[in-house]
């Protein structure tokens, strides 16, 4: 890739990096470029990872296939996003889940060895990758949360306000599918499209495609605790 540093600047793990540092990682570090058609296979959970990765094209998407043949949509990810941060680091590195291509994808590889010795000579990766993994443990902690609440009701206005709060205003644009937020809630997606209705009966929200109004801030504060 002609403008690799360009993209690479870009990315998670490398935004506060100098251009001139950047320039001498980039000839001292020892990564693969990967590239993935679009449907194609880039990791089956359980297999093992001895790598970070970097999209640099295309999109990927984190999935939990059952027995039953249905997959579960957990994450997806575009370029700048890492994927693989924890598990490369952890005593079993084993992918958690299945990665797969959404677009033409080009990932950059990273292994565990050169991560450690970019983090040891450039204090701005060490921050980012400490970033990396407490922003995932934030994440972490929302789903649980999400996932503890008792009512389809609780964990939509638990994420409501999770959203207002990041996005500063009643009017949310969803972030991800409602797909993938049914996922995220560990529901399925009609009840999650039942209750959205019956919350905007209640003028609770308003909502159109991936817009939603919180009409009624207090009722929904009430219910997220």
């Amino acid at each position: 890739m002609s403008n690799l540093p360009d993209v690479v600047k870009n990315t998670a793990l490398f935004y506060r990096v100098a251009d001139s540092d950047l320039a001498r990682i980039l000839t001292t570090t020892i990564y693969a470029i990967c590239e993935y058609p679009k449907g194609g296979l880039i990791a089956s959970e359980g297999e093992y990872c001895q790598s970070l990765g970097i999209v640099l094209e295309g999109a990927i998407e984190l999935q939990r296939i059952f027995t039953s043949g249905k997959t579960l949509s957990m994450a997806r990810l575009s370029p700048g996003n890492v994927f693989g941060e924890a598990t490369v680091f952890s005593s079993t590195h084993t992918y958690p889940a299945t990665v797969a291509a959404l677009e033409n994808t080009k990932i950059m590889y990273i292994q565990r060895r050169e991560i450690i010795s970019l983090c040891s000579r450039y204090p701005e990766v060490l921050q980012a990758f400490l970033e990396l993994l407490s922003n995932r443990i934030l994440l972490l902690n929302k789903k649980i949360r999400a996932l503890s609440l008792g009512t389809i009701r609780q964990k939509i206005a638990s994420f409501l306000l999770d959203e207002y709060k990041r996005q500063h205003s009643t009017t949310l644009l969803l972030p991800v599918s409602r797909q993938s937020l049914a996922g995220h809630m560990g529901i399925q997606r009609p009840s999650l499209s039942r209750e959205l209705i019956k919350m905007q009966d209640k003028g609770l929200i308003r909502f159109s495609g991936n817009t939603v109004v919180i009409l009624d801030l207090p009722a929904i504060e009430e219910l997220a605790y």
